[in-house]
């Protein structure tokens, strides 16, 4: 449990040197740079280090390269992000080396909110706060490849604003994960409730259906467990809401809706994935599901080319707020 109550942050604060920085076009134009850099992206200073580091070795994807990427696509991806704690999960030597995660942020610059929270031992922790493309950067510059906001904004912590299901195939066929997940767009059909898939980007889908704040993460936790057992019972051959995967038939897909509480956290769209071929959980549509898209359709370096393309999927997804219908 994590106290909604937040507290003034006695963060240590660090004061970025305004030297000369480049600008995002002049940043995003340059070739295979090293060392640190000074970027200037909305009035901020952001201090970016160690560009030349290798993140993905096969790929021989770097960090200037994943850089790169969220610039291209914070302005889709920022709206998922803005105003949501953030759990920070960094690989600050790349994905193949340990990764660790960091709840608590012992010190920021200026320009990075945060808000104090108190987790289920008691502790008062400083959780990182997403706002701007600049909070962003300095976050992926700490090694955060992934991104995994809250389910809810700090305006009104519990209260989320969207229900996430997680399709978590293991060994199950791909389109038994494609078949499970519109059962699920079949099932809030029903409920008249608007759905939205992406990929996982990891080894399955996820499904969100966007919501006004209104219930608690427990009432929504209950809906959304309700959901998946429907689910799994109008498709049992292939679905499964078992956790124990030694209870489960290989071909099973488990429809996972325990991520709903607070202080829990899914990939967010758009974000990178620390993932061989440096995958992107990307936005879909219904559409694209039905013709059967895969993991591997989307990386850092094709997703910012798709954006136009893609442009359809989820672009609505604020305005189909909807309120959530208790049993």
């Amino acid at each position: 449990m994590v106290s909604t109550q937040a507290k003034k942050s006695p963060v240590k604060r660090s004061v970025q040197k305004a030297g000369a920085a480049v600008t995002v076009d002049a940043f995003l134009n340059l070739k295979q740079p090293k060392g640190d850099m000074l970027l200037l992206i909305g009035g901020t200073h952001v201090s970016l280090t160690s560009l030349e580091r290798v993140y993905w070795p096969a790929e021989k994807i770097t960090k200037f390269d994943l850089l790169c990427y969220y610039l291209r696509v914070s302005e889709f991806m920022l709206p998922f992000l803005q105003d949501r704690p953030a759990i920070l999960q960094r690989w600050p030597r790349g994905i193949n080396a340990p990764m660790f995660f960091q709840q608590d942020l012992e010190s920021a610059p200026d320009f990075i909110k945060t808000v104090r929270l108190t987790n289920q031992e008691g502790r008062e922790l400083n959780y990182a706060v997403y706002t701007t493309a600049a909070s962003l950067l300095h976050f992926v510059n700490l090694g955060t490849i992934e991104q995994h906001p809250w389910h809810s904004t700090i305006k009104k912590l519990s209260k989320p604003d969207w229900i996430a299901i997680d399709l978590d195939p293991k060994k199950a066929p791909w389109e038994n994960v494609l078949a499970t997940a519109l059962t699920v767009k079949a099932v809030c059909d029903e409920l008249g409730m608007k759905s939205f898939p992406k990929t996982s980007g990891s080894s399955g889908l996820h499904i969100y259906l966007p919501l006004k704040p209104r219930n608690d993460y427990e009432s929504i936790a209950e809906f959304a467990r309700l959901l998946a057992s429907e689910v799994a019972h109008r498709i049992p051959k292939i679905a499964t809401v078992e956790r124990s995967l030694a209870k489960r038939q290989p071909q099973q897909v488990y429809v996972d809706s325990m991520q709903n509480a607070r202080g829990k956290s899914l990939a967010a769209v758009f974000t990178a994935r620390a993932k061989p071929g440096a995958t992107v959980s990307m936005p879909l549509t219904w559409k694209q599901v039905e013709r059967g898209v895969k993991i591997a359709d989307f990386d850092i370096r094709n997703v910012p080319r798709l954006l136009d393309k893609n442009k359809e999927a989820w672009t609505d997804f604020f305005k189909n707020r909807q309120a959530l219908k208790l049993p």
